[in-house]
């Protein structure tokens, strides 16, 4: 008989909108005892997830790590796993859950763990922002103030996101950016400027309907301000993939990125962070297994 498969469940007690203890049960109800041994932690402070992570890749303790959160847990787990054989799952339940989405990992709780039951597994790239790592997006601009907004919200979900966007929208100005890819250095404006190894900011909004998180690419996704009349239709476009065809938007493909700008506040996987204002971006080819 094969040796089961030893994962260890993290829960997020507060990321998302839900209560996390009936994931619990959920485990005890659905996950295959016949192939899975699982043990549970609770996170408890910003890191702890990567603080586990590492220490499970420097013992090998588990062959694999879930995750029940968002975007920002997966994050977490993901800065200690990436380049290491041990394999990520995720069980969604974060406000955006992008990644998951991007994936095509369900959204049910149940029908999740039966995704950790199957253990499909594959590689896919992350991306890195100075020496800091993300595996869906990295944005500055209006972006990344949204994400500082929505991160001092007492409230979580889509219609915060959705007020804080229109609320913010009309006073916010583009900025410049100096960068330099493929030999070429330029300053453009840009109203949002994203690093995308996913397809989606989350709640299904595609900000890179092109991305690909198996091609050893990033998409550098230029929006500029848009007049208000245009919003409603620009925001149509986001959620049925076709936000490439605005005249606002431009994609670019890119493996490395010099950049400069102004400010310091920049998003990784949706947690708002004041960063550097001189900022390398590049692309780690195949770099994390994920079940899916």
């Amino acid at each position: 008989m094969d040796a089961k498969k030893e994962i260890l469940v993290l829960i997020n007690p507060i990321s998302g909108t839900g209560k996390k203890k009936v994931i619990e049960k959920l485990l005890r109800e659905y996950i295959d005892s016949s192939k899975i041994e699982y043990d549970i932690r609770y996170t408890d402070h910003a890191g702890h997830a990567t603080e586990i992570a590492r220490n499970v890749v420097q013992f090998n303790s588990y062959g694999a790590i879930v995750v029940v959160g968002g975007d920002g847990s997966v994050n977490e787990v993901a800065q200690g796993l990436i380049g290491s054989e041990i394999e990520l799952g995720i069980i969604p339940s974060g406000s955006g859950n992008g990644f998951a989405r991007h994936l095509g990992i369900p959204l049910n709780f149940k029908d999740a763990i039966q995704c950790i039951n199957t253990a499909n597994s594959k590689l896919v790239d992350s991306g890195q922002v100075n020496k800091m790592n993300f595996v869906g997006v990295a944005g500055l601009g209006f972006d990344a103030l949204i994400s500082k907004k929505f991160d001092e919200s007492p409230s979580r979900g889509f219609w915060t996101y959705f007020k804080l966007t229109v609320k913010e929208f009309v006073k916010y100005k583009e900025r410049e950016y100096k960068v330099s890819f493929d030999g070429k250095e330029f300053v453009l404006s840009a109203f949002i400027l994203c690093f995308c190894n996913s397809s989606q900011w989350g709640n299904d909004v595609f900000i890179a309907p092109n991305a690909n998180s198996q091609d050893g690419f990033l998409r550098m996704i230029v929006v500029r301000k848009l007049p208000l009349l245009s919003v409603p239709l620009f925001a149509y476009k986001l959620f049925k993939k076709k936000v490439d065809s605005s005249k606002y938007y431009k994609e670019f493909k890119v493996k490395s990125v010099s950049l400069k700008h102004s400010g310091k506040l920049i998003h990784i996987d949706g947690e708002p962070f004041d960063f550097s204002n001189q900022l390398e971006i590049s692309v780690k080819a195949a770099s994390l297994k994920v079940i899916y």
